[in-house]
């Protein structure tokens, strides 16, 4: 079995946007049972690019193939808190959501208290929040600043029951968060997109931050994910591939983790 704990969905009618169909046939191809897809979040600068992603979208997406995907919702500090906590019941009550996507790079720092209460939401609810931290996204107006581990460290500290995911490993700060998961039970990193970042770079990424993340943290707190059905194969592949990981450390990273924090 293979969990993709870090897919997505574009709003209907960007150019980007796939059928369930195309998800379905790379997974196929890939030998990845389930797919996490995110919710898309980015508050009043996203609203102004009309890429924030109702629920209801995600909601259809999955519905349509519920033994494929899992979805997740997303809140944004732009808006009440009262409304986030509100979104955050109805996804789970009644639209059947699993967990909670934050992308602090469209304006926040994670440890932004207006966020306080989704957290705490979360954590009553047991879902997991998942944050993009590290890569910058190529989305217009996107800001590095807000990306860095260090500013998870108050969350990860207040919220001890809450499972942090860390998006794409928080690369290059991969040292930095593995500081901030050190004593903790609940953080994990996610290593999507470091194939792409690799082939950007030029030089090795995704081996070396699988490694450092399992010595550290452990192979139970590491979790495959891909950002996008483009990157399936070849991160799954290194995980198959690396050295240094045992048959029992490939199949915890690559579904008994996100299994477990997905409570399937």
């Amino acid at each position: 079995m293979i969990i993709d704990m870090h897919n997505h969905l574009s709003v209907k009618g960007s150019p980007y946007h796939l059928p369930a169909e195309e998800y379905l046939k790379a997974m196929d191809e890939a030998g990845v049972d389930k797919a996490v897809i995110l919710g898309k979040d980015y508050g009043k600068l996203g609203e102004g690019q009309e890429g924030n992603l109702p629920d209801e979208d995600v909601s259809e997406f999955v519905k349509a193939h519920p033994d494929r995907f899992i979805g997740f919702t997303a809140v944004h500090p732009d808006w009440d808190e009262r409304e986030n906590v509100e979104r955050i019941e109805r996804a789970v009550n009644d639209l059947g959501l699993k967990g909670i996507k934050l992308n602090p790079a469209s304006g926040f720092y994670p440890n932004d208290e207006r966020l306080y209460p989704a957290y705490k939401k979360a954590e009553e609810l047991d879902i997991p929040v998942v944050i993009h931290m590290g890569v910058k996204p190529p989305s217009e107006g996107s800001r590095l600043k807000y990306c860095h581990p260090t500013y998870l460290d108050d969350v990860a500290v207040d919220f001890p029951d809450l499972k942090i995911i860390v998006a794409h490993a928080c690369y290059p700060w991969v040292e930095e968060t593995i500081m901030v998961g050190l004593y903790t039970g609940n953080v994990f990193a996610d290593i999507s997109t470091l194939n792409q970042v690799e082939d950007v770079l030029g030089y090795e990424v995704l081996l070396p931050t699988l490694r450092k993340l399992t010595l550290s943290l452990g192979v139970s707190r590491v979790v495959f994910g891909s950002d996008g059905i483009f990157n399936l194969e070849p991160i799954i592949s290194a995980v198959k591939n690396a050295d240094f990981l045992s048959d029992s450390d490939r199949e915890k990273i690559l579904w008994k983790n996100a299994q477990e924090i997905l409570k399937i």
